[in-house]
């Protein structure tokens, strides 16, 4: 096993709740109660944990294309991602539908209906990532004869582009159905996440060869997501892109640096830390369950409000955390409870040492 991958996905994870906490704390507690220093740095923070969701396409593809690089796929390759990952989602969004009852059976209908079919709800990554599973699977042997940069190349162009066009221009024609393409659905489609599909591939093909590129340019790595994070943060104050969101064209670069840095750190380190192998095995479900547990506190709080500043934040995001792993953890103890949240990620098994 890979340990740069358990820490990856285990940052990854809480990078995520991290930001949807920021997210809903900053909404619900007035600036002038935490204070408008402590509002701007973590509206920045937030902007900068965005490379969260898109690491994941880079650890997904990364895994994928290591493990199977000198055998050939398994017939099985499909059907165990839909049963253990898509089956999750569709069963997710129904759940996260259930309050649109209160609004009738009409609008409940149309809530599941987008959830399930168009990813209308924060479920949508798992939509990007099976189609790069069904990418892979229909086209790894094509790629695997192609020579890496080139191909590197060409998809960050197509996912600049694509971002480009939906960061800075409008619908040419305004109605409900080119508004919600520009603001939500966009996001699906796998054109706008391709780099990072291009780079784990190429990155678990060669990993010897990208661990040497690691260690060769290890000072640029470690200055990487400085340098990200200064042009990000400069774009999004100065104005020219303000939009919160991991699909702006400058996270492109800013999650391969954050990425690169990662991955250099922790293939210095002589183990993997327990915290990290825990997390990661319990990513899945702490993706999927999170927000819920933050809507649940965030409501509770409305009705019950003391000045907590700042606080709230780690309030949201500790408790959504062990909540939602405390739930994965009971729900995997029931028959066909994995079939709701996934399954329990297996242990890290620590390579064993040469004599």
């Amino acid at each position: 096993m890979i340990k740069e991958i358990f820490v990856l996905r285990s940052i990854g994870c809480l990078s995520i709740v991290f930001l949807h906490s920021i997210h809903i704390a900053l909404q619900t507690i007035p600036i002038i109660a935490m204070g408008e220093v402590f509002a701007i740095f973590f509206d920045s923070l937030q902007m900068l944990l965005y490379y969260g969701t898109p690491m994941f396409i880079f650890i997904s593809e990364f895994l994928i294309s290591y493990s199977y690089r000198n055998k050939p796929l398994p017939t099985y390759f499909l059907s165990k991602r839909t049963k253990f990952i898509l089956i999750p989602f569709f069963v997710m969004g129904v759940f996260y539908s259930l309050p649109f009852l209160l609004s009738g059976a009409s609008v409940w209908a149309e809530t599941v209906a987008m959830n399930l079919l168009l990813g209308d709800y924060h479920g949508y990554f798992i939509l990007i990532i099976f189609q790069f599973y069904l990418f892979h699977y229909y086209f790894h042997s094509y790629l695997k004869k192609w020579r890496p940069f080139p191909v590197i190349t060409i998809a960050f162009i197509i996912n600049a582009i694509y971002l480009f066009i939906f960061n800075f221009t409008t619908p040419p024609i305004e109605n409900s159905a080119t508004m919600f393409l520009w603001e939500r659905f966009y996001w699906v489609p796998m054109f706008g996440w391709v780099f990072y599909f291009a780079v784990g591939y190429y990155a678990g093909l060669y990993y010897e060869s990208f661990m040497t590129f690691l260690l060769k340019y290890r000072y640029w790595i470690i200055v990487g997501p400085l340098v990200t994070s200064f042009i990000l943060l400069f774009v999004y104050h100065s104005g020219i892109l303000s939009i919160h969101s991991s699909k702006r064209i400058d996270i492109l670069i800013h999650t391969i640096a954050c990425s690169f840095f990662l991955f250099y750190l922790t293939s210095q380190m002589k183990g993997l830390p327990t915290f990290f192998a825990f997390i990661s095995r319990y990513s899945f479900g702490i993706y999927l369950l999170h927000y819920f547990y933050i809507f649940a506190i965030d409501f509770i709080y409305s009705l019950y409000p003391i000045p907590l500043g700042v606080a709230y934040i780690m309030i949201l995001f500790v408790f959504s955390t062990l909540l939602s792993i405390g739930t994965v953890y009971v729900l995997n103890k029931i028959p066909y409870g994995h079939i709701v949240i996934g399954k329990i990620g297996a242990p890290y098994k620590p390579p064993a040492s040469s004599v």
